[in-house]
């Protein structure tokens, strides 16, 4: 009799556990598979927001010709600790910008230039600081920097007409 009730028992349970599996098939993981689309969309839409407002495009076509330079002066900045543990501090000299004079933005924006010359000094600074000196002696380091600053820079003028930038640094 014992072992009736226990095999009774056991087909009770696998009668439930089947139930709540079956359940589960179709009633939660439905829904669990459009909440997981739904926070894909929303995720999608922030990125979206989170991008530059600028065209994705980077390779803007300019003839020499075209292009003028502006002077940036001598910047210092303090970098981060690096490996043996002591300050450092970057000379970012030999900066200019190159803008493109044959773009539309030239004639209303490129004057404004010279008015922001600190704010787009202040982004080499930014930029230059989040790194230790070891990480600045690396190329990729070096142009994912460079990078940074043409799209902030671009990003400020809210234009491509600044088409590129170069600079150096010393180390102190």
């Amino acid at each position: 009799m014992k072992k009736n009730m226990l095999a009774v028992l056991i087909l009770l349970v696998l009668v439930v556990n089947l139930t709540l599996t079956a359940y589960m098939i179709f009633t939660v993981l439905p829904n669990a598979k459009r909440t997981d689309e739904l926070i894909t969309k929303i995720m999608q839409i922030i990125d979206l927001e989170l991008e530059s407002p600028l065209p994705v495009d980077i390779n803007v076509e300019y003839s020499i010709k075209d292009v003028e330079k502006f002077p940036i002066d001598e910047l210092t900045t303090n970098l981060q600790a690096g490996e043996d543990g002591q300050s450092h501090y970057a000379l970012i000299k030999g900066g200019s910008l190159t803008i493109n004079t044959k773009d539309e933005d030239y004639k209303e924006l490129g004057p404004k230039v010279a008015a922001m010359q600190r704010d787009i000094e202040s982004y080499f600074v930014l930029e230059t600081s989040k790194y230790t000196k070891e990480q600045l002696l690396t190329t990729e380091c070096y142009e994912q920097v460079k990078s940074k600053i043409l799209t902030d820079i671009q990003t400020l003028f809210n234009s491509k007409m600044i088409v590129d930038i170069t600079f150096s640094y010393v180390f102190q």
